[in-house]
């Protein structure tokens, strides 16, 4: 990629100056008071009532609050939230610049909105900071150097490394008091220090800061318990401070009078604590490098107990459209870039933007994770499908735009193939030609003079579609002729199968009368793969709370109910020289389930693609691998770098990945 893409990556790290706030946090005993409104933008409403009741409230009833109370500061957060309020409140929304621009509203979190962290890519987390801190200070002048997320489930452990190399200085969130899988008591590691990712970079954060919604009715300035955290901090890092949430969630709005009262007289108070009431960001940038070296430190991932496992499965079509959308858009962007280079054709930044906002809208931190109610849902899949279709058209003009630039001629019909991952593949490829342009027996000729196998995958309306695993390079477009027949000599498939079977090269694959797969044999390692056939297998769920994304582990922990069986259905559904599959049907407990398994004459992997109508009640279904080379542990991948994580831990059962995991035993 071009170095010049990389600079909106600094963005958010040069949007202010590199002033931090006057106060010397080594005299004293300072509490910094976040006054907070937190919105869950979809959770049990949807995006109307939204606008036309939340919304609203938190303007005018923080407008209120500002204008009685000399030292209250309202934090809120989400750009997404702010283009609502621009667009359907134009008049409070002037009328909100002068208090933002007065200091006495802050929009905080530096994010598109408070959105899920464990399911978006690094590109999403990255394009949260850039766009919502680009957002508020095109709008209004100033933007956050702290990311919050109160109310999340679970927070991976490369998101301390993506904030910090995005110029983010501080992080917060109250939801660990729920129970992490973290060290410290309650998984909560620290009150405040310092939260290092896999690449050893780090952000300062506030594990702690006590509930959102929590209201004030004391002096804090002589309050005990706080004086007690901030004193152990201090004598760690030279550093007496804290950081405590108040406010109002989950509708917006804003804290209680009462609560605002409070504040401005622990303010004026007498005790030994010193109340300041604060912009979320203004503790992380008053805190000193020689501080935050002494400040405690954790490494690692915090993620939650029995409150956040389903939240990884729940809503399963929000899951693959969002990373449908995030690989969409990767692949767009990029085809962009070299018909910009190539082509001279305009790079498509508004369009990309306005997709990429209604993406990161929807990984709010109820609708992504699936715990909203089923009306929020059509305005997801709505957004979701607006933002397939505008990077789906950006990347076929951009690729167009590239093949008009290249040299398509040759024998046979044209076709170009664009690989937009960043490393050489050989996969199998589908394109469809019109069908009087090509003769009955269909080769692929690439550079360097090679040729591939052609298979006809379907055909008709004058077109037909085959199948080719072409060799490309990374991030490039490859202009390959369909048509010749193979010249003397050139390799045969080594593909066959029959109603049980299938085999290539690699692996021997054999399926059972149940439909399930009872061998898979390595050839080159000449090894069986299993010990015993896999399963789809039915887990009984029943969570004591939230049945809707939680899960308990003692379901977790519990056999399978049942598995799907036989009497299977089994036919050959394709077979070829580029590739071979058996279609397996079975019906369980209401539901139907459609196997294809697949083997190419490339690559070293059998695909299973599923295609369930899922009918069945208080189950989750599962596939499970019956390996015959165990390992207690397995590796993930994150949005950056990867982790192991022990297999069947009672705290870490149901856990996040992206595109892979690896079981791969230690011989």
């Amino acid at each position: 990629m071009p170095a010049y893409l990389l600079s909106p990556l600094l963005f958010a790290a040069t949007l202010a100056p590199g002033d931090t706030p006057d106060r010397d946090l080594s005299k004293g005993n300072t509490l910094y008071v976040v006054p907070y409104a937190h919105l869950d933008t979809q959770w049990r409403w949807a995006y109307p009532q939204v606008i036309r009741e939340f919304i609203a409230n938190t303007l005018t009833r923080n407008f209120a609050l500002i204008e009685k109370y000399p030292h209250y500061i309202l934090n809120f957060s989400g750009s997404r939230r702010y283009e609502m309020m621009k667009e359907y409140y134009p008049d409070d929304y002037a009328k909100l610049k002068t208090y933002i621009k007065a200091g006495r509203w802050f929009p905080c979190g530096s994010s598109v909105d408070e959105g899920d962290a464990n399911i978006p890519s690094g590109e999403s987390l990255i394009r949260h900071v850039l766009y919502g801190n680009r957002y508020f200070k095109k709008e209004f002048g100033v933007a956050s150097h702290e990311f919050m997320l109160p109310d999340c489930f679970g927070f991976p452990y490369a998101l301390p490394s993506i904030l910090a190399h995005c110029g983010i200085q501080g992080f917060s969130t109250q939801k660990l008091t729920w129970g992490s899988s973290a060290s410290g008591p309650n998984g909560i590691p620290f009150k405040v220090g310092v939260w290092e990712g896999p690449d050893g970079k780090s952000v300062v954060a506030a594990l702690d800061p006590g509930s959102y919604g929590g209201s004030v009715s004391e002096d804090l300035s002589q309050n005990t318990s706080w004086l007690a955290r901030i004193q152990n901090t201090g004598k760690q890092s030279g550093a007496y401070v804290d950081y405590h949430y108040y406010g109002t969630g989950d509708t917006g709005g804003a804290p209680r009078d009462t609560s605002v009262d409070w504040i401005e007289k622990s303010i004026a108070g007498k005790g030994p604590i010193t109340v300041v009431s604060s912009k979320s960001e203004d503790m992380f940038r008053a805190l000193t490098p020689g501080q935050i070296a002494k400040l405690p430190r954790y490494n690692g991932e915090l993620l939650l107990t029995a409150h956040s496992a389903g939240s990884i499965s729940s809503e399963a079509y929000m899951k693959r459209w969002n990373r449908k959308s995030e690989l969409l858009a990767d692949g767009a962007e990029r085809a962009s870039v070299a018909a910009m280079l190539l082509g001279g054709t305009a790079y498509p930044s508004d369009r990309l933007y306005h997709a990429w906002d209604l993406v990161l809208g929807s990984q709010m931190h109820d609708m992504l994770p699936g715990t909203s109610i089923p009306k929020a849902y059509e305005f997801c899949w709505n957004d979701f499908l607006l933002a397939q279709n505008q990077f789906a058209a950006v990347e076929s003009d951009a690729v167009g735009a590239v093949a008009k630039q290249l040299d398509t001629s040759g024998p046979g019909a044209p076709v170009v193939v664009y690989n937009p991952l960043s490393t050489a593949r050989q996969d199998v490829v589908e394109a469809t030609l019109p069908a009087g342009s090509l003769n009955n027996i269909y080769v692929v000729s690439g550079p360097g003079g090679l040729y591939y196998h052609a298979q006809v995958v379907r055909s008709g309306m004058g077109t037909v579609t085959i199948a080719f695993a072409p060799e490309v390079q990374p991030t490039s477009f490859t202009v390959f002729h369909v048509g010749p027949p193979v010249p003397d000599g050139n390799s045969m498939s080594r593909l066959t199968v029959d109603d049980r079977h299938l085999e290539n090269a690699r692996f021997r694959v054999t399926v059972d009368d149940n439909g399930d797969i009872a061998s898979i044999y390595d050839k080159i390692a000449n090894r069986e793969v299993l010990k015993a056939p896999t399963h789809l297998e039915l887990q009984y769920e029943n969570p004591g709370q939230y049945p809707s994304w939680n899960m308990d582990w003692a379901d977790e922990s519990a056999p399978p109910r049942e598995t799907v069986g036989g009497p299977a259905k089994i036919s050959i559904a394709e077979n070829g020289p580029v590739r071979v599959a058996l279609r397996i049907e079975r019906e369980a407990k209401g539901s139907k389930f459609v196997q294809t398994v697949r083997l190419a004459n490339t690559g070293d992997r059998v695909e299973v693609v599923n295609d369930i109508d899922w009918k069945t009640k208080e189950r989750a279904l599962k596939a499970a691998f019956n390996l015959a080379n165990g390992n207690p542990e397995a590796t993930y991948d994150l949005q950056l770098g990867a982790i192991t994580r022990g297999n069947a831990n009672p705290k870490k059962y149901e856990v996040p990945s992206h595109q892979w995991f690896d079981v791969t035993a230690p011989d």
